[in-house]
């Protein structure tokens, strides 16, 4: 049991300092282009607040008539003479 131990600690090591190796060939750890999602998510845009009752209506009835679903229309051909 003791030997297995071993080993696995012994690839746990070898794989440690491999990758110490690399980063530091590597420059360290890249800085700004390395994950752009998370430099997105540091700075969560806020939602803007309406500034008037008109405003929060109107946020509102956008907000509505996005979320319905379309009908269809029954049109009627009208003839002029």
């Amino acid at each position: 049991m003791g030997i297995l131990i071993k080993f696995f600690l012994f690839f746990v090591f070898i794989y440690l300092i491999l990758k110490g190796l690399v980063a530091f060939v590597l420059g360290g750890k890249r800085s700004g282009k390395s994950n752009p999602y998370r430099q997105y998510r540091s700075r969560p845009e806020q939602p803007k607040q309406p500034e008037s009752q008109e405003d929060r209506i109107i946020e509102y009835q956008k907000k509505t008539f996005e979320s319905t679903e379309a009908e269809d229309a029954e049109f009627i051909e009208i003839n002029e003479k």
